[in-house]
């Protein structure tokens, strides 16, 4: 199975660290930063994809990707939207628009406080 892995901050960190202990799950990660927080702190070694995942990327993305399955975090950092006021919104809204037109499973991923 292949699975792409959207944002490698904190959160991104965490699904990496559960999904590396199935060896038989392919991991892809996409992440719009340079150099971002996983690799930083040796989680990853660098990222597959250097986008911002948008609906206007989207197709290009699973294009090259081709996973079956594709998990996203909550950061808007991690989706390319920066630390605007009200970006929290628009990056809901685009999670949204990309779980509804993605042709593979989108899920969104949140850090549980229980």
């Amino acid at each position: 199975m292949r699975i792409l892995v959207v944002g490698a901050g904190r959160i991104g960190i965490e699904v990496l660290r559960q999904l590396f202990k199935n060896p038989a799950l392919t991991v892809l990660v996409l992440d719009p930063r340079e150099e971002p927080l996983a690799i930083r702190e040796g989680v990853i070694e660098q990222v597959d994809f250097h986008e911002s995942l948008t609906p206007l990327t989207l197709d290009y993305v699973l294009a090259q990707a081709m996973p079956d399955l594709v998990l996203l975090t909550t950061s808007t950092e991690d989706l390319g939207l920066g630390r605007s006021a009200g970006v929290d919104l628009l990056g809901a809204a685009l999670k949204d628009e990309l779980a509804a037109i993605a042709q593979v499973p989108v899920i969104e991923v949140a850090r549980s406080r229980v």
